[in-house]
Order: structure tokens, then sequence, then C-alpha cells
């Protein structure tokens, strides 16, 4: 999982470094183990981190850049006349992709994978692709008449103050200087977005693949009033992805919703904790109980998706500690079952909990009255299209690589 973003201005008068850095950290939901960045004035200037991008400083000064947040370590790529970062898996050699770009950027239409690309070239030339599969993310937009962005997601565009004009295409590249933005359609479009990003990577402030994120969570809770209507005291949905899950639920079901979690910490997405330790002490970090909106009461706990159900087996024994008389676990994804070859941190069957348990087993184990997932169906019926990639929950996966 990752980040990306690039801004070019329009004018050399400009220095783009603490607008990548605010950009970034609109964009850690989607990693931040490392970050990483490259900037113009002259020559390319890069830095890497080992930390998210709110605890870096980019001291290097140029009126362009790119930025990376995520997983992979000493991003962006930086060759001799170009820098480049890429969201998802591709299957070429990277330093054959970067001399495509320098040649001819047409010729990514040529490379294997399901990426979402941003380079930025020595001549002053910012380069974006999207695979012809959507599956990762990119959108554009821009700051004024002073500077183009293109960034992983809206709100990397929103936070520094930028306007979102549109998402770019699948097979679509862009080609920005500081005299023009070019849009090129390199292929036909073969849809086949990310659900993932729908339940659990995007941000609720964002908007991904023509759809609202927020209004999309919130009619997934809806549907799992209609799926499974349960008699209890209180609706909890899991900060912060599944709280739209929980507004959705309560509103259909008429019980009263609670905030059942305070914040205490880092916002750790535990989902993508580097390790065991940090998936369980990740939740303390995350969130703490209040007692009084769970004491003595059944509760519906709401959550995005769940893996190993390390993070949730411990949520659930939280609640229970408070004084929870019962605790519904509603998914508001349907079962994950396989590993994700795209990208996404969804480790392989063996490790994945709903692969390897019936419902009642993983009920017993984790510490819950009940647990249920949100169908396929009514997956389908909540985002509206079919165009989607579900392998990580059917294990069939498109043919994108």
């Amino acid at each position: 999982m990752a980040g990306i973003v690039g801004i070019l201005a329009f004018d050399e008068i400009w220095n783009v470094s603490k607008f990548l850095k605010y950009s970034l950290m609109g964009l850690q939901h989607r990693g931040y183990a490392n970050s990483g960045y490259a900037v113009l004035n002259g020559k390319i200037s890069h830095g890497y981190f080992p930390s998210p991008p709110e605890d870096i400083e980019i001291n290097d000064q140029g009126w362009a850049g790119i930025g990376y947040t995520g997983s992979r370590k000493e991003y962006p790529l930086v060759f001799n006349d170009m820098a480049m970062v890429i969201d998802g898996v591709v299957k070429d050699d990277l330093k054959s992709i970067a001399e495509k770009i320098l040649s001819n950027p047409e010729k990514l239409s040529d490379v294997r994978g399901a990426f979402s690309l941003i380079a930025l070239t020595s001549e002053g030339k910012m380069i974006a692709y999207r695979d012809e599969s959507g599956l990762k993310p990119l959108a554009i937009g821009g700051f004024g008449f002073d500077m183009a962005i293109v960034a992983s997601e809206m709100p990397a565009i929103n936070v520094i103050g930028g306007e979102f004009r549109r998402e770019v295409n699948p097979g679509e590249l862009i080609i920005i200087d500081k005299y023009n933005i070019e849009s090129r359609k390199l292929k036909e479009p073969k849809k086949s977005y990310c659900t993932i990003e729908y339940i659990y990577q995007a941000r609720i402030d964002s908007f991904v693949n023509e759809k609202p994120i927020y209004e999309l969570r919130i009619r997934i809770g809806e549907e799992l009033a209609k799926e499974r209507p349960i008699n209890a005291d209180a609706v909890i949905g899991v900060p912060d992805t599944a709280i739209p899950f929980a507004i959705g639920y309560s509103r259909v079901t008429g019980i009263p919703l609670d905030l059942g979690f305070t914040r205490t910490g880092s916002p750790i997405r535990t989902m993508m904790a580097s390790n065991d330790f940090m998936k369980i002490v990740g939740v303390q970090l995350k969130l703490n109980i209040v007692k009084s909106a769970v004491f003595g009461k059944r509760v519906v706990l709401i959550d995005d998706s769940m893996v190993t159900g390390t993070t949730l087996k411990n949520t659930i024994f939280s609640l229970r500690k408070m004084g929870a008389k019962e605790v519904h676990v509603l998914i508001g994804s349907p079962k994950l079952i396989s590993h994700c070859p795209y990208g996404v941190e969804v480790p392989s069957s063996s490790e994945l909990m709903a692969a390897n348990l019936s419902d009642e087993e993983i009920a017993k184990v984790l510490g819950a009255d009940s647990i249920y997932w949100l169908s396929i169906e009514g997956l389908y019926k909540v985002i509206g299209s079919r165009e989607l990639c579900l392998g990580c929950m059917l294990k069939t996966y498109p043919k994108v690589i």
C-alpha cells in the first residue's frame, strides 16, 4: 500500500517542499512506514526517511517535486535524469520503465502491472499514468493557476488548499510542464477497481472511482442492517474507517449510535503494522474504550474488515473488560480468504482467519457472541458496479499483470 503525489509549479519562483510534505500527510493512511521525496531546482535532489510524512523535513527546495509514503524503502526511485514513484505492482524492470518515460512516455502502455505512477524529469516535466485496470487510484487538481497536483487521492490535493478537478482515467497518460497539461489515452479501460479502496483504504473524505467514500460506507452500514438486524442497545464503529458503517446501521435499525472509543496516541492503521506486537499494542495506541458507552450494554461492534483477527480479538476483550454484556460483530466487507498480488496488505490464506475457520469457531476465538460479514451481492448492490477486483474475497483475480 502506498500514497504518491506530484506537484509542479508554473513559475520557478515557487518552492513546493512544504506542499509536498503536507500532501503526503494527507496520504499516510495508505502507508506510513517509509517516506521519500525528490524535488527539481536545476537538478533533482532527493531524500528518504524510515518514518511517516508528519515526522519528516524536506530541506531541499524546488519548483517541482514528487513524494512517496508507504512500505517500500528508498522511494522515489532516482535515476540520472528523472525520479519516479509507484503505487502498485509492476513486472517490468524499474530502470527500463524509467528509460521508457525518458524516451517516449507513451511506452508506459507496454508496462505490465497494476499500478499508478508519477515521474519527474530533470527537464521539468511531470508524467502521470494509471494502468488500464484502474486498480490503483489517481487524481488530478491544481492550486489556482499556480500549480498542478497529481496524487493517489483527493485529500492530498485538498489539504494544501488545492482544488480537485477529476480522476485520471484508467489507461490515461498525463504530461505536465510549465506551459501545458496534456492528456493522452494510451489504452482502452478494462476496469477492475479494488474493493478494499472502498471498504478500508481510501479516506472517508475522499472520492474514488466516481464514488464519495463517506456516503458509500454509510450505505454499507445500511445494507448490513438489512442483512443482519440485531437486537442490541448500542452500535459502535471502530474508528476511523467503520464509523460511517455504524451510522448507516443505526439509521436503519434505530439502535442508538455510541462513540465507544476515544483516540490516544498515534493513529496507527493496524492492518499495515509491520509486526504482531504493533498489531496488538497498536489498538491501545490508537483507541481506548469509553466505559460508560458500553457498560452493561448489548453492543453491535462494526469493523471494516478482518484479516488475522488479532486486532479484533483484542478490541472485543477490551469491551468485555469494560462491562459490555454482549458483543455482536459485523464486518463491512465480505470474508477475506486469499492474498492480494497487487500491493494491498492482505496476507496468504494460511494467515486469514476467515479462510480457515467456521463462523461459530471464529466467534469463539474472538470472544464474540456472533459474527457476520457483508455479502458479496450486498457489496455489488452498494457499490453499484461489478467492475471490481474481489480477488482477496473470491480467489479469482483479474488478469492485469
